[in-house]
């Protein structure tokens, strides 16, 4: 939970743990809870444990906790000396500095912006100071003040939206991408995981924590639309003139998009504190799955959620082909190929343009002295059906990529690991 095992396969890991140290305990998992009960058949008495914890990712940590779980299962270590190396792992410091994670947010904005968002070089210095103000609100200013982290995600996307409107106006729009810098300063911000941890919930048939996150990611994705929109339509009431383009003049030949792949998989490796011995295959893996799911989405380019899966199906073979012959994390390995799906999935069924679209059409209904109550009552059910573009859209890539990773560990594990869990999606 902590350090971002597969939330589907939590429960299937400590009934194995449970059974290599014969112990009689059942688990029920909901997002941010295991609930524990140990059984006691002797005395036919039941204690239940209640162990909260926030969802995190930490890459580097995850490899060093599923090796303790295998010693473990393995009967290489006892449980003493178990405990004592994960209180020695938890007490560890982060591996990057947090101001270095906030760069490291600019340079993650700037590489995933031209093979997602279409973005020219010209948009690249300011993706990567909107970047680093998303990354400095996250690191720095939420963790300060648990009332503003209530109300972080929603301020960001305001703050973002309204700064890319201006600077995306100057010169009519000719000089910088309006649509490539909001997309790609909030790029970060974005679900994905989210709803793919809840899609591969309620595909392992974990209905309560599937549909807890599932309704969660709806509602999130419903506040970043909401700020994506408010903060156009802020600046649109200030500049008559704003610019209303929703996709870049001139951008960069897609093939150029493979230059910055590599570079985008070794920052969301940092950001999730990876070991540097494991960036290699992360890019490795990362990279196939780009290069599948680009030549794919140009052939099926009315469907991009078999774009997902077969993108997806390669990641998600190469990872378990590793870890069957190398002995690694599956897990680990897949986060970062995850990531790089999911802004390029999402920029193919135009969910956070759908925000866009909204405030271009509220700014030019205010703008219009004569507009009619049946213009209005249209504008109405349009922008209904628009704010939930950035939720569908999510909903509808996660499908797509929990589809292709399903059939990749079915693939590579047909009959299952026996005596361990399978750290893989």
């Amino acid at each position: 939970m902590l350090y971002g095992a597969p939330t589907h396969r939590l429960e299937e890991y400590l009934t194995m743990t449970a059974r290599a140290l014969e112990i009689e305990a059942q688990f029920l998992y909901i997002p941010g809870c295991m609930i524990i009960s140990f059984d006691d058949a002797e005395t036919r008495t039941t204690e239940v444990k209640l162990v909260r914890l926030a969802q995190g990712i930490d890459l580097g940590r995850l490899k060093d906790v599923h090796r303790i779980y295998k010693e473990v299962i393995h009967d290489v270590i006892g449980v003493e000396e178990a405990t004592a190396q994960l209180e020695e792992l938890i007490a560890k410091k982060a591996k990057f500095h947090p101001w270095l994670r906030v760069l490291v947010f600019g340079l993650t904005s700037v590489t995933a912006a031209p093979f997602s968002f279409d973005a020219r070089l010209i948009d690249l210095p300011l993706s990567f100071c909107f970047g680093c103000m998303v990354g400095a609100l996250q690191l720095i200013v939420a963790p300060l003040s648990p009332l503003y982290s209530n109300v972080f995600e929603v301020s960001a996307t305001v703050l973002i939206s309204f700064l890319a409107r201006v600077f995306g106006s100057i010169r009519g729009g000719d000089l910088f991408c309006f649509s490539a810098l909001a997309q790609a300063g909030i790029v970060m911000l974005l679900p994905g995981y989210m709803f793919l941890s809840s899609s591969l919930e309620l595909q392992a048939r974990s209905i309560v924590a599937g549909s807890i996150r599932i309704v969660y990611g709806v509602i999130y994705s419903l506040l970043l639309g909401f700020g994506i929109t408010l903060g156009a339509v802020l600046y649109g009431m200030i500049d008559k003139n704003a610019t209303s383009a929703l996709t870049c003049k001139s951008p960069m030949p897609g093939t150029y998009g493979f230059i910055f792949v590599p570079f985008f998989v070794l920052c969301i490796s940092m950001l999730y504190q990876a070991k540097w011995k494991q960036m290699p295959i992360m890019v490795l893996v990362a990279f196939a799955g780009y290069i599948v799911n680009f030549y794919s989405s140009k052939r099926f380019t009315s469907s991009p959620q078999i774009a997902s899966t077969l993108g997806a199906f390669a990641v998600g073979a190469l990872a378990n082909l590793y870890s069957r012959f190398r002995h690694g994390v599956a897990a680990a390995i897949l986060i970062p190929a995850i990531f790089t799906q999911v802004p390029g999935g999402l920029a193919s069924t135009g969910g956070l343009l759908s925000g866009l679209q909204v405030a271009n059409e509220i700014n030019n209904v205010t703008s219009a002295a004569n507009a009619t109550s049946m213009g209005s009552t249209g504008l109405a059910t349009n922008t209904s059906y628009i704010v939930f573009g950035v939720a569908s859209s999510m909903i509808q890539i996660a499908i797509g990529i929990t589809v292709g990773l399903f059939l990749s560990a079915l693939v590579v594990y047909p009959l299952g690991k026996r005596r361990s869990g399978l750290f893989s999606f």
